[in-house]
């Protein structure tokens, strides 16, 4: 029977040794922070769940979504004593404390002392919660308006994630009660009698501190432009973004865009597509570009911008076997830029036939975009007719002057038959030389 007995307590305690948690991996349980009384006047801070941390790390900020406070104040005065004061700064450190990331609102409700009203106590409800506001102003050092900085981070196409503080106007329902005459409820909050009292509740309310300011995109939503030859579609936030943020946005943003493909629009200023290292033959081009594009030499995230935006442009019949491709600004590491060909793929519609080239670019590459070819110099007189700097649509390049086009005696044009496929037609009669 001994031996039996022995044996059953030797069990319960290795039950109890290897039922104890492991002690290693956490610290103690972080206390809460009470609620407080002074006299008549509390404040009621919500206890949060219980948060384990582990040996070694920093306890994240405790988050109090909700404070109440009840302000006493003697009666027949509008004026508040020693006890009231340290709620109100109890309550101040907790809402406005530096490390609190929340953000909030603020509801002041005076109340009388439920006496029958005299020309002396009309105001009396209204002074107190006056009082109470004013000592938030003071606090703050503002005259108007209850400012809060809180704690943040904020994420910008370019900069990316950074410590932030936002400072906004707290919002605040402000009002005053008599309760001469009121039913016993009415007298109360959360079973807290509210006669001769200020109450004062903070609460999280995001959308209210910071509005529609909070997520910045520019564009605000997917964008698609169209001229007569050419489509651009720019994504929500392709130029622009920032996100928890309430800093005043400027909102004069524009996108400007133009195509230049018509023949004679193209001939009045012609020039090779800008490139030190090979001749581009210039088919025409679209020039975009916004007030709030990122610059590419300070943008600090600009080698993970990726081709989001998209250009469309109309071939004709003659375009389409003429090897064009997109060319864009390419830029290398110090900031310095080529135009080069980007990724171009040509694309046919399934229900009218209509065939176009289309491509992608960064939000660095909004500029001017060419359609065009790369060409010998040797090939060049396949293309282009030696010219005189008086003759009509000459250029200077390549030492001399070259031309696309010449006049019959008609006034017809004249091109090459290999610069004809790669233009678009111009009005009137066109012959291929």
């Amino acid at each position: 029977m001994k031996n039996i007995l022995a044996i059953i307590i030797v069990l319960v305690v290795c039950c109890n040794i290897f039922a104890q948690e492991p002690t290693s991996p956490v610290a103690p349980v972080v206390e809460e922070q009470p609620s407080l009384k002074e006299g008549c006047s509390m404040l009621i801070v919500p206890k949060a769940p219980r948060v384990r941390v582990k040996r070694g790390e920093t306890p994240m900020p405790k988050k109090i979504g909700t404070m109440e406070a009840f302000i006493c104040f003697k009666q027949g005065t509008a004026f508040y004593n020693d006890e009231a004061l340290n709620i109100l700064d109890s309550l101040y450190r907790l809402a406005f404390a530096p490390d609190n990331n929340q953000f909030y609102k603020m509801t002041i409700i005076g109340y009388d002392d439920a006496q029958p009203l005299t020309e002396k106590n009309t105001n009396i409800a209204r002074e107190r919660a006056v009082l109470v506001f004013n000592y938030f102003l003071s606090r703050e050092n503002v005259t108007d308006f209850i400012i809060k900085r809180t704690p943040s981070k904020y994420w910008s196409s370019c900069s990316g994630e950074t410590d932030y503080f936002i400072k906004y106007k707290m919002p605040i329902d402000f009002k005053w009660i008599n309760l001469n005459g009121k039913p016993d409820e009415d007298k109360q909050i959360n079973g807290v009698d509210v006669t001769g009292k200020v109450y004062v509740l903070i609460e999280e309310d995001l959308e209210d501190c910071v509005g529609e300011f909070y997520n910045y995109y520019f564009p605000s939503k997917d964008t698609t432009l169209n001229s007569q030859y050419s489509q651009i579609t720019i994504p929500k936030g392709a130029l622009e973004s920032i996100t928890n943020t309430k800093d005043t946005v400027d909102t004069n943003f524009t996108i400007t865009y133009r195509e230049v493909f018509n023949f004679e629009d193209l001939m009045k200023d012609y020039k090779f597509i800008p490139s030190q290292k090979q001749h581009l033959i210039n088919a025409g081009y679209i020039i975009v570009g916004s007030n709030h594009s990122p610059d590419y030499k300070t943008c600090a995230l600009r080698n993970m911008a990726k081709p989001s935006i998209t250009i469309k442009v109309v071939l004709t019949e003659e375009q389409v076997s003429a090897r064009l491709k997109f060319y864009a600004k390419v830029f290398n590491a110090d900031g310095s830029f080529l135009y080069k060909a980007i990724p171009t793929k040509k694309e046919k519609d399934k229900n009218n036939g209509t065939v176009f080239l289309t491509t992608e670019i960064t939000p660095f590459q909004m500029d001017t975009i060419y359609l065009g070819r790369r060409i010998q110099e040797e090939d060049l007189t396949n293309f282009f007719y030696l010219a005189q700097p008086a003759d009509p649509g000459a250029f200077e390049a390549m030492g001399g002057w070259l031309k696309a086009y010449k006049l019959n005696k008609r006034g017809a044009y004249i091109l090459r038959k290999e610069m004809g496929a790669m233009l678009k037609k111009p009005n009137g009669e066109v012959e291929l030389d």
